[in-house]
């Protein structure tokens, strides 16, 4: 049984500094083991969970994958509010259940022995997969849909080459391209080949100094992200390029007693100039102290320093810490949990100073000038040779004062297209923080054809269009397997998310459930069925949706090497504005081969 941990903003909120650290100690004690894989149904106090050598993966993100995420991992269609200013990762309402060091889907970075490829010391790993889609409604858009078919090639690299007894050099990644053949123009963020490079690609040096263990890691994505949460069409996504190096170190003190340590250097930098306001920089310093006095729980403390600096100003730099404590184990031996709590505190730096030259009543107040002067003017012209010469000079004047307003008008329409500019280049939060947080997880397998998990909790994270964001959540999923060759799963999630403040602060209630079914028809080919159903609820108006999605999935394995797949999905929204209701249909074709 895997363990299901919260991910969220890595660095910043809790939950994900927690997650970190257990990847970390799992990773060093994967190094510890020679980097192979536990066999086994034992909980491991380094590595988090109960350890086993056939893992199904989390039974809340089985669901999630299949309905929201298409053939190559890419194009989540729900979005969790909390985890929109994260980066590192796709920000679904579902915990992630693939490790910091790895991106989805590959969840051996270390490759634990297994290899397509040895040539001489070194271990590699590769698979590729291509794929064909037709899409009839690219943007998410309900006035004149464009449709467009998209070529896609993505490379699983896996390799490992040890450089001493005592170190290693590992790569785990998956690195792409997407084409769009008739408007690349409106490909997420253009160009006629698209990068991806899935999050949690990663490059490390794994060693031992003494009895530390120490990993120099350099982690990086290039993918679409959203400007604050996936509203209802494609206009809020831009492609971001996220870069985070570090260095990690975990210390086993003795047998009880461990202490981690990690900082990291992160950049943010948007792919296109006009979206460059998202840009930023982080350092981050975290630590964790674990401790097991009897091999039957973990408890211990964990905490972070982060300093944040957005080199454009659109959002204010800052300095955001969290402190608190983590309560770990297994309850009998088919059941783990996770309790963490405690204290964030987020200090940002004021908006830009700002003095307002004109505003709406000074264009308001001479436009009713005008009006008169205009109106007097007017009424002056209709005597004709009836006016007199004390009218006629006043005819004379006012339309000197006529010219002279309407440049004065000009004057401050221009003034106040600058004003408005200057304003809207900073999102004017004033907003800092100082709260509670608490995650809690706990994941059980009822027999051997049911699991379960739930996760929920309260905390802050770095948002897009505020200083950040607020969120209470939960999420519960369950796995069954009905009958042999059959995987029911079964997941839904709440959350309600307040932005922090600033001219776009809203609060986003959302929720929705998802199913799928597979079921193995023969011994190659394999059948699934997916529904999405999820609500947004916004305090602004007209930012309210429904969504539903329905996918039908065919595999065929043509050998022990490669399977191809047949995927329609279908999307639908129904939102307060007519325009951002939209329907789409995308028919996908797929080819996976490991070398």
């Amino acid at each position: 049984m895997t363990t299901v941990t919260g991910f969220a903003q890595y660095g910043v909120s809790p939950s994900q500094t927690g997650v970190f650290f257990d990847d970390l100690r799992g990773r060093a004690g994967a190094k510890n083991d020679q980097i192979a894989v536990r066999q086994g149904g034992e909980y491991d106090f380094s590595q988090g969970g109960y350890q086993n050598g056939e893992s199904t993966g989390s039974v809340m993100e089985d669901a999630s994958r299949q309905i929201n995420q298409s053939y190559n991992g890419m194009g989540n269609l729900i979005y969790s509010n909390r985890q929109a200013g994260d980066y590192t990762q796709y920000s679904g309402p579902y915990p992630a259940s693939s490790t910091f060091f790895a991106p989805p889907y590959t969840s051996d970075p270390l490759l634990g022995g297994k290899r397509n490829l040895k040539v001489g010391p070194l271990n590699l790993g590769f698979g590729l997969t291509s794929l064909l889609e037709y899409n009839d409604n690219i943007t998410r858009t309900g006035v004149d849909p464009v449709s467009d078919f998209i070529g896609s090639a993505y490379l699983n690299i896996s390799a490992n080459y040890p450089l001493t007894e005592t170190t290693a050099l590992s790569l785990s990644t998956a690195i792409g391209f997407d084409h769009y053949f008739d408007h690349p123009e409106l490909a997420p963020y253009g160009g006629d080949m698209v990068l991806n490079v899935l999050p949690g690609s990663t490059i490390a040096i794994d060693g031992k100094i003494g009895p530390v263990y120490v990993v120099v890691y350099d982690r990086m994505s290039v993918r679409p992200a959203i400007q604050n949460y996936y509203a209802v069409n494609n206009r809020s996504i831009f492609g971001v390029f996220q870069n985070d190096a570090g260095l990690g170190a975990s210390w086993a003190i003795n047998s009880k007693l461990n202490l981690s340590l990690n900082y990291v250097h992160s950049d943010a930098i948007a792919l296109e100039d006009a979206d460059s306001i998202y840009d930023r920089t982080t350092d981050s310093v975290q630590a964790s102290l674990a401790w097991s006095p009897t091999g039957t729980w973990t408890a211990g403390l964990e905490g972070s320093n982060t300093w944040l600096s957005y080199p454009e100003g659109y959002n204010n730099d800052g300095v955001l810490s969290n402190i608190g404590a983590f309560f770990a184990m297994p309850v009998g031996k088919s059941t783990s949990i996770r309790l963490s709590g405690g204290v964030q505190n987020f200090e940002f730096d004021a908006p830009p100073e700002f003095n307002r030259r004109v505003t709406d009543q000074d264009i308001a107040n001479l436009n009713a000038q005008i009006s008169a002067t205009n109106a007097r003017a007017a009424a002056l012209q209709a005597k004709g040779a009836a006016m007199t010469a004390e009218e006629s000079a006043e005819l004379t004047r006012l339309t000197n004062d006529a010219a002279r307003q309407q440049s004065q008008l000009t004057t401050l329409q221009t003034q106040k297209a600058e004003d408005d500019a200057e304003y809207a280049s900073n999102t004017r939060d004033n907003s800092d923080l100082s709260d509670y947080y608490f995650n809690f997880t706990i994941s059980n397998r009822l027999s051997s054809r049911i699991s379960h998990a739930l996760n929920f909790g309260h905390e802050s994270s770095l948002n897009t269009t505020s200083n950040f964001i607020s969120a209470d959540y939960i999420s519960y999923g369950m796995g069954i397997i009905a009958w042999s060759g059959s995987r029911i799963s079964l997941s839904g999630y709440y959350e309600n998310a307040q932005d922090s403040g600033g001219t776009l602060a809203e609060e986003i209630e959302q929720w929705g459930f998802d199913a799928y079914f597979s079921h193995q028809l023969t011994s190659k080919l394999r059948f699934g069925l997916g529904y999405h159903y999820g609500v947004a609820q916004s305090s602004t108006p007209n930012r309210d949706y429904t969504q539903q999605a329905f996918n039908v999935d065919l595999s065929y394995v043509l050998s022990r090497k490669m399977n191809v797949g047949l995927g329609y999905r279908f999307f639908t929204t129904d939102a307060d504005t007519e325009d951002f209701s939209f329907d789409q249909n995308r028919v996908v074709m797929s080819a996976n081969y490991n070398f």
